[in-house]
């Protein structure tokens, strides 16, 4: 046997170094960088890792995947990758990760995955803000659903933890059930940041040079003519070629191949060898000392020092999976049986061992136990917020259910109860279909005479997984459920509640308000503060919709106080995204944008930035479109997508990104965002979103010079149900539609226009404005220009602080003083207006629209005033963020502040010092001071 098992010489992997290097490169620069390195079996995937790593001065946090299907912990790589740092954390941030410490949690509810998964990513920010970082999770091929989304989430989320590389290890030879993670990965490599890595087999020289360093001489030509053309390549083979004894031999199978090292050991090394393949991936010394009989240290130690197994902390692990899976092969079905059954005797009681102990169980074929073990390790599950591996245990448990006659006395609860579960688990899982497939199995197992708490709890769960899933029936089962409970019962105000929020987005306003209201007594009664706290704010949204904000503007407070006494994070959000909605609705853009920030600033605070985040994000970019502050507006918008690729939210943000394109005059630009937009836009959207898309549609029509496609586009979003009830995005809607309906000469579209007007709401002073611009709208549709109609628009716009919807009015008043005769003169002042307006806001097709009546009308338009630009040339923005920067503020904390991305905010820190002439930020905000450059925003 030769004296080392693996050789001192990396050989043949210079190229492939050479691009972890670069790799970590861009990572200490502050760009994410992750590399997917995949191989067959055995190719060399983690010695690539383990020698780029050895020159690194990074902390490296590393992890491997066991195969699960022996059972095992949830999230396994990520405990693995933190199991030395708990000394190094925050309180704060050990009650976030406690699944990953394998503590206690000390919270609970739906949002405490997000927080886990941000927390995460916020720790690994934080510890690369000392030095780089490298997170190495090995074997993901094997990795758990949970660690598949977390792996997911860190890899997407990456530009918020600048100076950290990941490195991920999987096997491309691994068939079946990899299938999950390769759609992973193939989704991961269109990510920009992220490489992938093949390592092919080695050169012919490079096997040369293994083996050699392997032998410390020169081997023999024609053994090693053998071992080239039996290794073909394969590291792994070749170490076990060389390993195979004084007289190197070629075995004539793989698997002799790989167990060639084994069957060298004594009978004792063997024999524990054996027992540590049915242990699975990673087992503890006490545990491989309780299954072994005899002396377990000395018949490690054999195996230890022959190479097979290696030691990791107190677990021995093999030195390659596919060793053990040689191993394994190996046994006889009846030596399997006995070994699982003792590893089952020995495991029984241990804490976190659930899950192994059910795997155990069921191979020695022990079914009542592996049931109530994997019930048990399903618990676990659900605590470590695990919820697919909850659900997989849940489906073991529903699989063995028929074979245990007894299964309701051994867990405690009866079958239904495990469908319960099992649908809550799907639910969070991101199961939806399942969720509601597993809840109605369920529903007909239970008697709504007898059990018609559990039933109403099971509609409720399944008519907010039919909302989800657009399916329709979700409105039957939220009646259903409130009728089952009678009044004062514990959980009534929260099933009322659940009603109430679905009929606001349904739209039925009158009927959610008549169950937001017993939802709120309800609730108060039970001391549901949190309940009590939603039903106000769904309250405070029906009245505010209909004209009376300033009333509700105290109840939303409320709300909110409510909410944080409870502990509620996401009800307090829900209250801060409605009020600033409801404030942008009303004109009140400054009030507004503070309420958006402070909902930012919540999220953050509540460890939800990702997954909360961009919900504020709409509100306030919204505001700053509306605002006119564009730029700021498209630098919030980059941000907020790189938060949010999917959803709701993710094409709310395509359509705004669309809409700014389209009025800068970006018209291949906006088509492409728009139809993105479209894809991505479904019929259980919310109003905005479904209203939002066929708006900006019909607007791309129209500056195509396409009407007659603009009132195809309109026609239709005519039927929405949701007119009747949300009319702040229904006069947008048909202001757009009359324009398109005159320049299209549709008569039948603008009668269907006005009809659809007449029955519309007019709430607040911005409705009110769209409802002026309307009819004058309609009646320059009807070849009819009326000038007073266009003078009350622009009176109604001109308090608001909406330039372009200002500037568009100016241009109707212009148009139609220029078409009634009023005169030339009469024309100037709107168009010179809406020249500086549209002008200072970039909008560059409707800039060219005014200078064009101009020309026709031969008026002058005036120049850009240099006198008025910024001094040192400072933008408004930067303005903003020097006085950030004066505060002491870091690149991370401006981001933060002004929802922009940390690489925003330092290019715009490195054109403040450029401009203003100075070294660094101390000379920026002296500089700043001297001038007189700090006074309050504007």
């Amino acid at each position: 046997m030769s004296s080392q098992v693996v050789s001192p010489v990396f050989a043949g992997r210079r190229e492939e170094s050479a691009r972890l290097a670069a790799a970590f490169a861009l990572a200490t620069a502050g760009d994410p960088a992750t590399v997917l390195v995949g191989g067959e079996a055995g190719v060399g995937k983690s010695r690539l890792i383990e020698e780029f790593l050895r020159t690194s001065d990074a902390l490296v946090l590393s992890g491997g995947c066991p195969d699960v299907s022996g059972g095992g912990l949830p999230f396994a790589p990520f405990v693995a990758a933190l199991r030395g740092l708990p000394g190094e954390l925050t309180g704060t941030e050990r009650d976030t990760l406690a699944p990953l410490l394998l503590t206690p949690a000390p919270r609970a509810g739906d949002d405490a995955r997000l927080r886990l998964f941000e927390g995460l990513l916020a720790l690994l920010a934080r510890l690369a803000g000392a030095r780089p970082v490298v997170l190495v999770l090995e074997d993901v091929h094997w990795a758990d659903r949970s660690s598949r989304d977390l792996l997911d989430f860190l890899v997407r989320n990456q530009r918020a933890a600048p100076g950290t590389l990941l490195l991920v290890t999987h096997r491309s030879d691994e068939p079946g059930r990899a299938r999950p993670v390769r759609a992973l990965l193939a989704e991961l490599g269109r990510v920009p940041w992220v490489e992938r890595l093949e390592l092919p087999r080695l050169s012919k020289a490079a096997v040369v040079a293994q083996v050699r360093g392997i032998l410390g001489h020169e081997p023999d030509p024609e053994v090693l003519r053998e071992i080239i053309a039996r290794s073909d390549g394969n590291p792994l083979f070749v170490e076990a070629l060389v390993d195979g004894g004084p007289e190197i031999t070629v075995p004539a199978s793989l698997e002799d191949l790989l167990l060639a090292g084994v069957e060298q050991l004594p009978k004792a090394g063997r024999d524990v060898v054996r027992a540590a393949a049915v242990g699975g991936a990673r087992v503890p010394h006490s545990v491989l000392a309780a299954v072994h009989d005899g002396d377990v240290t000395g018949a490690v130690r054999s195996a230890v020092e022959a190479g097979t197994l290696l030691v990791d902390g107190d677990d021995y692990v093999f030195r390659h999976a596919l060793i053990r899976d040689a191993v394994h092969a190996s046994l006889l079905p009846g030596e399997r049986v006995a070994l699982h059954a003792r590893y089952a005797a020995v495991l029984a009681g241990v804490p976190g061992a659930q899950s192994r102990l059910a795997h155990h169980l069921s191979a020695a074929g022990d079914a009542p136990g592996a049931l109530a073990a994997a019930w048990e390790a399903a618990g676990s599950a659900r605590r470590s917020l695990a919820h697919a591996e909850e659900l997989r245990l849940l489906d073991r448990v529903l699989e063995l259910w028929p074979d245990v006659p007894d299964g309701a006395e051994r867990i405690g609860h009866d079958h239904a109860a495990v469908l319960e579960h099992a649908a809550r688990a799907a639910a969070l899982a991101g199961e939806p279909e399942r969720g509601e497939r597993l809840a109605t199995v369920a529903l007909a197992e239970l008697d709504r005479g007898r059990q018609g708490a559990r039933v109403a709890l099971l509609l409720d769960q399944r008519a907010r997984l039919r909302g989800r899933l657009g399916t329709g029936g979700a409105l039957d089962d939220h009646h259903a459920a409130v009728r089952l409970l009678p009044a004062r019962h514990p959980a009534r105000g929260a099933l009322l509640n659940s009603l109430a929020e679905h009929l606001l987005v349904v739209p039925l306003p009158d009927e959610a308000r008549r169950a937001a209201e017993l939802a709120r007594d309800e609730a108060h009664a039970a001391g549901d503060d949190a309940t009590e706290a939603s039903a106000l704010i769904t309250l405070a949204v029906l009245a505010a919709r209909i004209g009376d904000l300033d009333a509700q503007l105290p109840l939303l407070a409320k709300a909110r106080a409510l909410a944080e006494s409870a502990g509620a994070d996401g009800v307090r959000l829900r209250s801060l995204r409605f009020e600033a909605h409801l404030l942008q609705a009303y004109g009140r853009l400054a009030e507004s944008e503070e309420i958006a920030r402070r909902g930012l600033a919540a999220a953050h605070e509540a460890g939800l930035a990702r997954s909360a985040g961009p919900d504020h994000a709409v509100d306030l970019i919204g505001t700053l479109l509306l605002a006119g502050r564009w730029a700021e507006a498209a630098e919030s918008l980059e941000h907020a997508m790189e938060l949010t690729q999917q959803g709701t939210i993710h094409t709310h943000l395509l359509a705004y990104k669309a809409y700014l394109a389209l009025h800068r005059g970006e018209l291949d630009t906006a088509a492409r965002l728009a139809a993105r937009a479209r894809a991505h836009n479904t019929g259980s959207a919310p109003p905005p979103t479904l209203l939002l898309v066929p708006r900006l549609e019909a607007e791309l029509a129209l500056a195509r010079g396409e009407p007659a496609e603009a009132a195809r586009i309109i026609l239709p979003a005519l039927e929405f149900p949701h007119l009747a009830v949300s009319s702040r995005f229904t006069w947008p809607l048909l202001v757009v539609g009359a324009r398109a309906a005159g320049a299209a000469g549709d008569l039948t579209l603008l009668g269907a226009l006005i009809d659809q007007a007449a029955g519309t709401r007019i709430a607040g002073p911005v409705q009110a404005a769209e409802a002026r611009t309307f009819e004058a709208e309609a009646a320059r549709a009807r070849q009819r220009p009326d000038e007073a109609l266009w003078e009350t628009a622009v009176a109604a716009w001109e308090p608001l602080g909406h330039p372009l919807h200002l500037a568009t009015a100016l241009l109707g008043l212009a148009g139609a003083r220029l078409a009634t005769g009023t005169g030339r003169d009469a024309a100037v002042l709107p168009l010179r207006r809406a020249a500086e307006l549209t002008a200072a806001l970039g909008a560059r097709p409707l800039h060219e629209a005014v200078t064009a009546l101009a020309r026709r009308a031969r008026i002058a338009l005036p120049g850009e005033d240099d006198a008025e630009r910024p001094r040192f040339g400072l933008t408004a923005r930067e303005l903003d963020i020097l006085r950030l920067v004066a505060e002491g503020l870091s690149n991370r904390e401006i981001g933060e502040r002004l929802f922009i991305s940390p690489k925003t905010a330092s290019v715009h820190v490195s054109n403040i010092l450029g401009k203003l002439g100075v070294a660094n930020r101390v000379e920026a905000a002296a500089t700043a001071h001297r001038h007189g450059l700090l006074g309050p925003p504007e």
